[in-house]
């Protein structure tokens, strides 16, 4: 005979059985998307800085220092809103990685923190490279070479 004040135990968490495609591009994208927009970042504003202002002499046929300082200013903000968002992506795969079920669970784990990581430090690379952008009197740098 039952009784009917017995406890049902509760169902357990249904674990995901594999990564989602979501969370395998994100992985990826925390890997390889965000130090490729780093680098980008990089190239692009070396070169324009570059082409502003070659072997230190204003170009005449160059872009004004205002067009080129917003240019930098908006190039920045676009690549550092990539890059957070990779890097928050990267980290909310990290945490979900412990859901996940499968024998390759401590490689995905393993792949998801490692994106996570990678994401931040260029992330913070990107910051830094930007500080330093700013920081520098471009113009004045380049006005006094003549």
């Amino acid at each position: 005979m039952q009784s009917a004040a017995s406890p049902v135990p509760p169902a357990p968490v249904p674990a995901r059985i594999r990564p989602t495609l979501r969370q395998h591009i994100a992985v990826w994208y925390g890997i390889f998307g965000v130090p490729a927009i780093w680098a980008a970042h990089v190239l692009f504003c070396q070169t324009l800085a570059a082409t502003a202002c070659a072997g230190g002499v204003p170009q005449r046929n160059g872009e004004p220092w205002q067009v080129v300082h917003w240019t930098l200013a908006l190039v920045s903000a676009a690549a550092f809103a990539l890059a957070l968002t990779g890097a928050l992506l990267a980290e909310r795969t990290w945490r979900a990685s412990a859901a996940v079920n499968t024998p390759q669970r401590d490689t995905f784990g393993f792949l998801a923190w490692s994106s996570t990581a990678v994401a931040v430090a260029f992330t913070i690379a990107l910051v830094f490279t930007t500080t330093v952008l700013f920081a520098l009197p471009l113009e004045h740098l380049c006005g006094a070479l003549r």
